[in-house]
């Protein structure tokens, strides 16, 4: 993972309110069904924040994705 901030997508079970939203002032958010997705660049340390804060506030993580992480290359196999 690199340090350099990245665009993270974080969706956790239940519709937030506005004070829940007010633990993440650096992300956007939008509801969808029964679920809400926090959406926005952070780098290492501000992703660890984000997940404490889901853990501190007892919110159910449901899935995190990156949208631009820089990934190592696939080792290539000896032939």
């Amino acid at each position: 993972m690199s340090a350099a901030p990245a665009l993270y997508s974080i969706r956790v079970e239940g519709l937030l309110g506005a004070t829940a939203l007010s633990a993440f002032p650096s992300l956007k958010a939008e509801h969808q069904a029964t679920q809400t997705v926090l959406v926005g660049y952070l780098d290492r340390s501000g992703l660890y924040g984000v997940l404490s804060q889901l853990e501190m506030l007892g919110l159910e993580l449901v899935e995190l994705t990156c949208s631009r992480c820089s990934q190592s290359p696939s080792p290539t196999p000896d032939a």
